[in-house]
């Protein structure tokens, strides 16, 4: 038995790792956004018993350690169990008739605290008058006062003028008068409220009266005022809002910008809680060049099944004068066994998906998307499947099916794009088996290694249907209306794996039949199926080496490696001219494909090979860490034979040439990264494909990214059979990509992006970004200019204004910022808060 030791980063062995106003009433809705801060608990009953009490002694300067459960991981002492503790400079008084602390006073128990200078507590009537710098504080809330008066057991009181602190969200304030009506029920008259620091009170927020039910996690406010940098900018007469994370009903953060299909965009979300595993998102959305527009998304969560239910419609729509619309169903679900961890279905588990979603016109997503890839989509699918795994001796085997249909939109006119058959239906059966399966040992730190053989056979039926009529061109290759394909796959390899080396051969086949209607039958042969074998073997090797030369380089000890690989694979010939394309397409030339079977990704193509590939990597790692700093990649193909078999038919002069890629990665510890990629042609003596990115991120927030891409395509054979017209060779991509994010002061962060099309010598996207961070606020405002058609510009707005630990209004530009540029990094971070903050 072989094993190889697991290493930090390296899961596999080396071999195998290869592949200044905001606008008016902004903050009108934000009472139903979550404020996080915690009103602060009452003080718990204590004992009126002496013997319930222990008296903590002066000791001077020396510091005591005090009991404190805040501190407690565990469960939590109840109230009536937990002791009481006092102490003070002074104490005098009748035992369980009346008692005077005087000089640093406090009282403690089950982490509640009262101090002051001076406290007196009559048991007779429970009542503990604080006199002289009086503070209650519980968990992460304090109130302070020059004196107040609380019930002990009873958890009731008052407190004149106190100042309080929030600091589960850093929130703070001040009011006439504190109330304590109930265990959990705090009432404040006139009062204020805001995250600032008291150098800093560039907003907060003032209120008639403010009623927190700590209980509930709810707070009601009468006759709130707004005001930022002392200008009021909302009245609101009446809110409720929840003190933590909690979900509730109620209106959530309006979302507002500017977009040049719609003018003025304004989404006002409504969140309806219906249970714990369901609710409901009302999205009216009012689009001044458009109309009112309304929107609803459902979510559902169950032991067996999970979903999303969610729609759009725009009764008229003042532009195009028509309905708008569009919907989306998303569900999993488990009719018998479980679920394990991440969805994944158990063993001999049946399950189903559904995924479903429709648009009303071509232009929909261009002219109604919130976000950049929805912008861009041009196709939506309406798929229902199953997956049934068998059990007892059947347990290698799984069978599924599904439907599937698509919408593929035509948004621009100069360009077409192919829509995919429709699959009606698909089933398939797959069996998969190896006698020595991958496993780990007792401790973890070794993996047995898979050798033995493995096994896998499977079958495919798929009915693809597409209604033509006059739409052929907009066809997906091959011209039928109907067609059934049937896919027989069988294989069985021999892996013998060591730490040193590796070698597979394996043997396959693949056998396709047809019965095929096409759409119009001149000039269309009749279809042709095949049954072909492929023999293929790969093998390498792995060294490595301590390399101390680049110590000094890299200030820690290195490693450099030599993997060496090889792989042979034959395929025989056979004619496959006849053959449709229903899904397939060309693999591609990579670092990765180089290395595969087959040149084509799908079914309806076996390319024939016999070649020969080698190649070597060399990495630099991190000897304690397994970080890979550098790897570079150089590979060259050698077909003994030219392949014939060509997408839309046969290779009419093939070559045995192969180009030869190269790649390479760095990441030095300045937190410069560079990857490149190359495919070189020496026949036409230049590279076909090249693509170049770096970026350099010193700090968090801190970032600069670079990009470049070079494709030239070689000219596409016509097809009649796969209804492909003849397409010369050319340069098809010859872009460039600069991006950014960088903080101009401790305050300021600009980032940016700029997309450039050397070939149309077009700008294809543009975005400008700020962000200004103060100490209790964020605004962020995007202006964005993307390309989404040949005749299409969609320019956006975007801002946002975030006061800390209370509310935010606008369109959140920090999804757009993430996608656009790499490292980006939100300026403003939410700091949790410690057990140890308010440790008394």
């Amino acid at each position: 038995m072989s094993h190889y030791r697991r290493r930090a980063g390296l899961c596999a062995p080396l071999f195998l790792a290869m592949t200044p106003r905001v606008i008016m009433g902004v903050i009108l809705l934000q009472f139903a956004l979550p404020i996080r801060a915690q009103a602060p608990a009452p003080l718990p009953p204590t004992s009126q018993t002496s013997t319930n009490t222990v008296l903590l002694p002066d000791r001077g300067n020396v510091t005591v350690l005090k009991l404190d459960d805040q501190l407690r991981v565990s469960r939590p002492i109840e109230d009536g169990k937990a002791l009481t503790f006092t102490s003070s400079d002074v104490i005098d008084g009748v035992v369980d008739r009346d008692m005077h602390l005087k000089g640093r006073a406090q009282i403690r128990r089950n982490g509640a605290v009262l101090k002051a200078d001076e406290i007196t507590y009559d048991p007779d009537t429970d009542i503990a008058d604080l006199i002289g710098n009086a503070e209650l504080s519980k968990g992460n809330v304090v109130f302070k006062g020059p004196q107040g008066q609380f019930k002990v057991d009873a958890r009731e009181g008052a407190m004149q003028t106190p100042s309080y602190e929030l600091r589960d969200n850093r929130g703070s304030g001040k009011a006439k008068k504190l109330t304590i009506a109930g265990p959990d029920i705090f009432v404040f008259d006139k009062a204020t409220y805001t995250t600032c620091t008291p150098e800093n009170m560039d907003w907060y927020f003032t209120v008639g009266s403010l009623e927190i039910d700590n209980e509930q996690k709810e707070m009601v406010g009468t006759h709130g005022v707004m005001r930022f940098f002392d200008v009021p900018i909302a009245y609101i007469p009446y809110f409720t809002a929840p003190t933590g994370g909690q979900r509730r009903s109620g209106l959530l953060a309006p979302v507002a910008g500017y977009n040049s299909n719609n003018g003025l965009d304004i989404t006002q979300p409504y969140y309806v809680n219906i249970a714990p595993n369901r609710d409901l998102l009302l999205l009216p959305r009012y689009m001044n060049q458009r109309g009112v527009m309304l929107g609803a998304q459902y979510r559902f969560l169950d032991t067996k099944y999970t979903g999303t239910l969610g729609g759009e419609f725009l009764p008229y729509d003042k532009q195009t004068g028509t309905d708008r619309w569009k919907y989306d169903w998303q569900q999993r679900q488990a009719f018998t066994g479980g679920v394990g961890p991440g969805g994944v279905p158990m063993p001999g588990s049946w399950t189903g998906y559904a995924n479903m979603a429709r648009v009303s016109d071509n232009l929909y997503p261009t002219q109604f998307s919130q976000s950049l890839a929805g912008v861009v989509t041009n196709q939506f699918r309406q798929e229902v499947g199953t997956t049934k795994g068998l059990t007892g001796s059947l347990s290698n085997w799984n069978v599924s099916a599904r439907a599937l249909t698509f919408q593929t939109l035509q948004p621009d006119p100069a360009v077409t794009v192919q829509s995919p058959y429709n699959v009606l239906p698909n089933v398939t059966a797959t069996y998969n088996n190896r006698l020595t399966p991958t496993a780990s040992d007792v401790s973890g730190k070794y993996v047995t290694l898979p050798t033995g053989p493995a096994t896998s056979f499977s079958t495919d039926f798929t009915r693809f249907a597409y209604n033509i009529q006059g739409h052929l061109a907009a066809t997906a290759p091959g011209v039928y209306s109907q067609a059934d394909r049937t896919v027989v796959k069988g294989a069985m390899a021999l892996p013998q794996v060591t730490p040193g080396y590796y070698l597979t051969p394996k043997v396959s086949f693949q056998s396709n039949s047809y019965n095929a209607t096409p759409f119009n039958t001149v000039g269309v042969a009749p279809v042709q199926g095949f049954t072909i074998p492929t023999f293929s073997l790969d093998s390498g090797m792995a060294f490595e080496r301590d390399a101390a030369e680049l110590k000094g380089f890299f200030g820690r000890d290195m490693l450099l490696t030599m993997e060496p690989r090889a792989f042979y694979v034959y395929t025989p010939y056979q004619s496959q001219a006849q053959t449709p394309i229903f899904d397939t397409a060309d693999a591609g030339f990579g670092v990765s494909q180089i290395f595969a079977e087959n040149t084509f990704i799908g079914n309806d193509r076996i390319a024939d090979r016999n070649a020969a590939t080698l190649g070597m990597t060399s990495r630099m790692i991190e000897a304690n860490t397994g970080a890979e700093r550098a790897s570079v990649t150089l590979a060259q193909q050698q077909q003994f034979t030219g392949q014939k078999v060509g997408l839309n038919g046969n290779i009419v002069n093939p070559s045995t040439y192969s180009d030869t890629l190269g790649s390479g990665s760095v990441r030095l510890l300045g937190n410069f990264s560079a990857d490149m990629f190359g495919q070189y042609n020496t026949q036409l003596n230049r590279f076909v494909q090249t693509t170049v990115g770096g970026s350099w991120r010193p700090t968090p927030g801190r970032s600069l990214n670079f990009g470049y891409r070079n494709v030239w395509s070689p000219p596409v054979q016509a097809s009649v059979q796969n209804n492909q017209s003849f397409t010369p060779s050319a340069t098809t991509t010859d872009q460039y990509n600069i991006s950014g994010q960088w903080p101009l002061s401790r305050e300021v962060s600009v980032l940016g992006r700029w997309g450039y099309d050397a070939l149309t010598t077009k700008t294809l996207n543009t975005l400008l970004g700020l962000e200004w961070t103060r100490d209790c606020w964020t605004f962020r405002s995007v202006y964005s200019q993307i390309l989404n058609t040949s005749q299409i510009t969609t320019t956006q707005i975007l801002f946002q204004i975030e006061f800390r630990g209370f509310a935010s209004a606008g369109s959140s530009p920090v999804d757009i910022m993430k996608l656009n540029v790499p490292g980006y990094m939100p300026t403003s971070k939410p700091i949790p808060p410690s057990i140890y903050e308010n440790y008394q």
